[in-house]
């Protein structure tokens, strides 16, 4: 029995999919996100696995809980995740399976990620003297901008998170 090569042809197109089609399967199809932090220049996370710096743009499967840790010298670490949440293909009464099985009735949330890194410098207790404590915490921003290790941006934050903390303690 000779089988054509129309037929043979189609049968190689439709395992295709089958064989290398199953990580979007069981993870989903990308959905571009983005992710901010305040300051900028975090190193980016995304399961552990080091991806860039913010701010930047990226592809994630969109049926999967993903991990996103920002990490900053000077800076406490920030840990935000990307979860799958349904979208509004996910209310139709009529859903198909490969659509389904691709994750399209999902999307990940939030879209856009912003975290805001606490500097190391903002202290968790007023101590006995704010004033002298406050005066120290902006003196160390003070030095660490003119050693070159921040820059005049992350001076700027760090002495508004320093203010709003004792602003806040008062």
């Amino acid at each position: 029995m000779k089988i054509s090569p129309h037929i043979t042809l189609a049968l190689i197109g439709l395992s295709f999919p089958l064989l290398f089609g199953c990580a979007s399967f069981e993870r989903g199809v990308p959905q571009n996100v983005i992710i901010l932090s305040f300051p900028t220049e975090a190193s980016v996370y995304v399961n552990g696995d080091a991806v860039g710096i913010t701010p930047m743009e990226m592809s994630l499967p969109r049926k999967l809980v993903h991990e996103i840790r920002l990490e900053k010298h000077g800076f406490n670490a920030a840990v935000k995740y990307f979860a799958p949440v349904p979208n509004d293909d996910a209310h139709n009464f009529i859903r198909f399976g490969l659509k389904e099985d691709f994750g399209y009735y999902v999307d990940l949330e939030p879209g856009t990620m912003k975290a805001e890194l606490k500097s190391e410098l903002v202290p968790t207790s007023t101590g006995a003297d704010p004033f002298e404590r406050m005066a120290q915490q902006a003196l160390e921003a003070d030095r660490r901008l003119e050693a070159g290790e921040i820059t005049p941006l992350d001076h700027k934050y760090i002495i508004e998170q320093i203010i709003e903390f004792f602003e806040s303690e008062s």
